[in-house]
């Protein structure tokens, strides 16, 4: 059981990493290039992921109920994280050029 819930919480974290990751990136970019970035590497993100919780499941032969659990409020509140920051950072961003203007 506890393997289980290991392997769904890194799987969930590594999917918030890698959003973080290329939201850094994303927020240098213009607005078109940014939805494109966020988008794109949200489809390819959950592609990835179903096919490693796939592979967990079908081959590791973990538990379901513990890892699907673990997996489905683990990802909810990250991903709510995830919403936040980059909300943060944008807001943030926003405040810096308008204090530069301002100059």
């Amino acid at each position: 059981m506890v393997i289980a819930v290991i392997t769904a919480l890194m799987i969930s974290v590594f999917n918030a990493l890698s959003a973080i990751i290329i939201g850094k990136i994303a927020l240098k970019k213009d607005a078109n290039k940014f939805n494109k970035m966020i988008f794109g590497s949200m489809a390819i993100r959950y592609f990835l992921t179903i096919i490693l919780v796939w592979i967990c499941l079908k081959y590791f032969r973990l538990e379901q109920l513990p890892f699907a659990l673990t997996f489905l409020i683990s990802t909810f509140i990250l991903l709510i994280l995830e919403i936040l920051y980059l909300n943060f950072r944008s807001n943030l961003l926003i405040l810096q050029s308008n204090t530069k203007k301002m100059e």
